[in-house]
């Protein structure tokens, strides 16, 4: 149980309520609008467009979670090692820089969809 708690704490450590505060309100603009603009049934137009909001940042947050575990390094390394005309970097050196990257980041496309999927479905049991 206290292995599970550290867990989840070093996952949730890197959150940021500035850059949290800032996409909530970014990606709540369309269904509230989508919602204020509708003459009918605004709940569930708010609804459908906050799970349509939530499908987009699903995907979003799944590509950026293969990025996180390091699936695109390799070429990442390549392509800009290939760019650069300053000191070229070794592979170790890169990954060492990523993996610091890495350790202070955050998946809030993901962290977002599952709020949004999840604030979805308690309204349409509301509705219901």
């Amino acid at each position: 149980m206290k292995k599970t708690l550290e867990k989840w704490k070093k996952r949730f450590h890197n959150i940021k309520p500035r850059l949290l505060i800032t996409q909530l309100i970014v990606t709540l603009i369309y269904p509230v609008a989508k919602a204020a603009i509708s003459e009918y049934n605004r709940l569930l137009i708010f609804t459908d467009a906050l799970t349509i909001i939530a499908l987009v940042l699903l995907i979003a947050g799944v590509v950026y979670s293969l990025y996180l575990h390091g699936d695109f390094d390799i070429s990442s390394f390549v392509l800009k090692r290939g760019m650069r005309n300053e000191e070229k970097k070794d592979f170790r050196a890169y990954m060492d820089d990523k993996k610091r990257e890495r350790e202070e980041s955050f998946n809030y496309p993901l962290f977002l969809a599952a709020l949004y999927f999840a604030v979805s479905i308690i309204i349409a049991y509301l509705i219901l």
